[in-house]
């Protein structure tokens, strides 16, 4: 400082920190661009399961609906019959077994896997994050009216079926006692109603949209 040295030193000592803040910044930048790249590895990952599972969902939906809009062709057909006089043994058992008892079972662990962890916050797209978000809600709202009709297909028709009529077909008076009867004719149009609530779900409910839109967005992007 004596040799008039002070604007060296201190221009050396400022170029140093310099150096020493350009190199902490280069770091972080290549950090921040490795961490980024795993991000998106990661992501495209989630979103390769999600479609994988949503496509398969979708087809399994597309059986489930077409099997519903045959029942209920099939059931209305019955209180058709019913409501012209009356249905033989041979007619019901013929349009009974085109009854489908087929309920929906998406997959969903991939999405709960998302959901439940960080795993959404990977995912850029913000209608995707959505989209998943309320897949349960959706997918629960739908299955209520399945859940309604199967309820009572298994806790009312088929006890009364099985403690009513005779199964093997030997007593035909007990059968054609059964077909004949109001309660039979109410159970039918109960039915009936139910599965057209399973119908209006398909129609007016957005689980098919839902289902439609995550296969879009999780699509791979060239």
């Amino acid at each position: 400082m004596e040799k008039n040295k002070t604007g060296k030193y201190l221009k050396y000592a400022i170029g140093e920190i310099v150096l020493v803040m350009i190199g902490i910044l280069l770091a972080l930048q290549v950090s921040n661009w490795n961490q980024d790249r795993k991000d998106r590895i990661s992501e495209r990952k989630i979103l390769n399961n999600i479609n994988r599972d949503f496509i398969q969902n979708k087809a399994s939906f597309d059986l489930v609906k077409v099997d519903n809009y045959k029942n209920l062709a099939v059931l209305d057909s019955i209180v058709q019959i019913l409501k012209e006089g009356g249905i033989t043994i041979e007619k019901y058992n013929k349009y009974n077994k085109l009854i489908i008892g087929n309920t929906y079972n998406p997959y969903s662990s991939t999405v709960d896997a998302v959901i439940n962890s960080n795993s959404l916050e990977l995912i850029q797209d913000d209608e995707l994050q959505k989209y998943l978000v309320s897949w349960k809600d959706v997918l629960a709202d739908y299955l209520e009216g399945e859940t309604r009709y199967f309820k009572f297909v298994n806790e009312q028709w088929r006890t009364y079926i099985l403690e009513n009529s005779d199964w093997a077909g030997k007593n035909r008076e007990m059968n054609m006692k059964v077909l004949s009867s109001i309660k039979f004719r109410n159970h039918i149009m109960a039915k009936r109603a139910l599965m057209h609530g399973i119908i209006k779900s398909i129609e007016e409910e957005p689980i098919e949209n839902h289902i439609n839109e995550i296969i879009r967005l999780t699509e791979p992007k060239n």
